[in-house]
């Protein structure tokens, strides 16, 4: 069984399912119109595989286990885990074998001072577009493959009542809601910043006063607020490294009667305590 006890140190410092350039089940449009917009695709493809190694290197931890155990006791669940996670392995080979052409083939070009990509390399007979063309589509290709092959994986784990998660997929939804609670927050910014002029004036000419002593004092919890809203979106932002240290990898196998985690529950309590906050602190201002 998966713990997550470590998750929920604090009132704002909830778990809940920011980045990175392809996220699992989409690829970016492979268009290219010149050699600077070719390189960031081929960037792409690079940061793709990183990610995606990680991914690899999880899923091998679970998948031996998993292949030995089931080789002996189930020949068929055998045959439908072993067949897609060698697929998987070989797309991303193939991914991998391709980028490398690609950038060797970039590189080449770059030295050349080739900046046509309709040139003809020397020892072809087509030319640089049309050589990066089939590159993507090969890209492509084996993707789409890899993601098919993801998605057999995961159910045939559900037929044993098991979950396959991967981290970055099961969080982008929910840290895509850092935008909505920022949003949410800068709405209240002007009020902020009058009362900011408030709170130098009653520093500055008469903290003696009552109406001055409840300035400062709500500055005080004003503060406070402010430190929880920016520790939850600082959570929201870098959770997947933290749920991935958490967890023991990217990828991870979990018991279908544990998947109804605390992770969705404990968002939606950090995402009412946020916007909660935000609603506190607007009275607070409205009071003076």
């Amino acid at each position: 069984m998966i713990s997550y006890v470590h998750y929920y140190r604090v009132a704002t410092y909830v778990v809940a399912l920011f980045f990175f350039t392809t996220c699992f089940n989409k690829t970016k449009t492979w268009k290219f119109t010149d050699i600077h917009s070719l390189d960031v695709r081929v960037l792409d493809t690079k940061e793709w595989l990183v990610k995606t190694k990680a991914d690899i290197e999880s899923l091998n931890k679970i998948m031996l286990p998993q292949l030995d155990y089931y080789k002996k006791k189930n020949s068929r669940i055998y045959q439908k885990l072993d067949n897609p996670y060698q697929k998987i392995k070989t797309e991303f080979f193939n991914i991998d074998s391709t980028y490398k052409s690609m950038s060797k083939l970039l590189k080449k070009m770059k030295i050349k001072a080739s900046y046509s990509l309709d040139d003809i390399p020397k020892n072809n007979s087509i030319s640089y577009r049309d050589l990066f063309n089939d590159s993507r589509e090969r890209i492509k290709k084996s993707m789409d493959s890899y993601r098919k092959n993801i998605k057999k994986l995961k159910k045939t784990f559900k037929s044993t009542k098991q979950v396959l998660f991967f981290v970055e997929e099961e969080c982008l939804e929910y840290k895509n809601s850092i935008y909505d609670l920022k949003y949410r927050r800068n709405l209240g910014q002007e009020n902020i910043d009058r009362f900011n002029k408030k709170l130098n004036k009653a520093i500055f000419d008469d903290t003696n006063s009552s109406r001055s002593k409840k300035i400062i004092d709500i500055s005080k919890t004003l503060e406070s607020n402010r430190l929880k809203l920016d520790s939850f979106e600082n959570f929201l932002t870098n959770m997947e490294k933290v749920l991935m240290k958490e967890l023991g990898g990217s990828v991870v196998l979990i018991p279908k009667k544990n998947m109804h985690t605390q992770l969705e529950e404990r968002f939606k309590t950090g995402k009412n305590e946020y916007i909660q906050i935000l609603k506190d602190s607007r009275k607070l201002i409205e009071s003076l």
